[in-house]
């Protein structure tokens, strides 16, 4: 699908219903593109079933809630309290403290690291970021203000005051618009910016600033919740289900390459930044 950050709308999503959650319950969460976990719930139910195999769990003792926004995540992280998730990095970083999250793998993907937020324009009179100061920018990227401000924009702006954000879940229409003059600005991540430059407009567009490297789509373990025998077992699970005939179908279908160890001190740097 071009342009689109797919990881959850079109792979992984919840099975909604959960009174509560406990210690083989996830929380997949993945905003600004759209769709449902009716859509989806197939590919999630294939992913829990794979992991239940693995790891030994009673067929059916694994559930999921997906959320295709942050705010009913986060909520359902203070009252349910999950054993792992499936996040956003933005989404990571404002509940790293909040739930103690520790990243046990990094996802792995055409489409599931963001890599850099670009800022794309095509008047000419847009030079740098301050020429942008309360102009319009348009993009399926603004779920998360704080984490521009802090972490993509690296403190140079206030993107809640210092833009008109314009949410979009569609990155084309995000580009069509800065095209046509209808919006100043759009926010690309780095496969969406390769993409545009196959766009019969895109050798008219521009980059005028580019964010530090971008933290990769976590799994990760919540705090305590998690039972402790199951947490180096589901690490060693997920790091070598790509490789395996079976876990290779469900990466396929998760559009998953793999899942890694991963960088703590890009992690660790995303969190610097995001508590500033």
């Amino acid at each position: 699908m071009i342009l689109v950050r797919m990881l959850s709308v079109c792979s992984i999503v919840g099975v909604a219903g959960l009174a509560s959650a406990g210690p083989r319950d996830f929380l997949v969460e993945h905003s600004g593109v759209g769709g449902s976990a009716e859509q989806a719930a197939p590919y999630l139910d294939q992913f829990l079933r794979y992991i239940e195999s693995k790891m030994s769990w009673p067929k059916g003792s694994a559930s999921a809630q997906f959320f295709p926004e942050p705010e009913a995540a986060v909520s359902y992280a203070k009252d349910k309290h999950p054993a792992y998730g499936l996040l956003d990095p933005e989404l990571f970083l404002e509940l790293q403290k909040k739930e103690d999250l520790e990243v046990l793998v990094t996802v792995e993907g055409k489409n599931e690291s963001l890599g850099h937020y670009s800022v794309v324009v095509k008047d000419p009179a847009y030079k740098t970021l301050e020429d942008l100061k309360g102009k319009s920018l348009i993009s399926n990227h603004l779920q998360y203000p704080k984490f521009l401000s802090r972490v993509a924009f690296a403190g140079k702006v206030d993107a809640a005051t210092f833009f008109k954000l314009e949410p979009t879940p569609s990155p084309l229409k995000g580009l069509k618009a800065v095209d046509r003059g209808e919006a100043a600005a759009t926010l690309l991540d780095d496969n969406q910016l390769a993409n545009m430059k196959s766009l019969p407009f895109g050798a008219e567009l521009r980059v005028i600033y580019t964010s530090p490297a971008l933290p990769p789509t976590p799994f990760v373990v919540f705090g305590k919740n998690a039972l402790a025998k199951d947490r180096a077992a589901i690490v060693k699970m997920l790091t070598g289900m790509c490789a395996d005939p079976k876990g290779a179908e469900v990466c396929t279908s998760l559009q998953v390459s793999k899942f890694s160890n991963p960088n703590k001190a890009q992690y660790d740097e995303a969190v610097k930044r995001f508590e500033k």
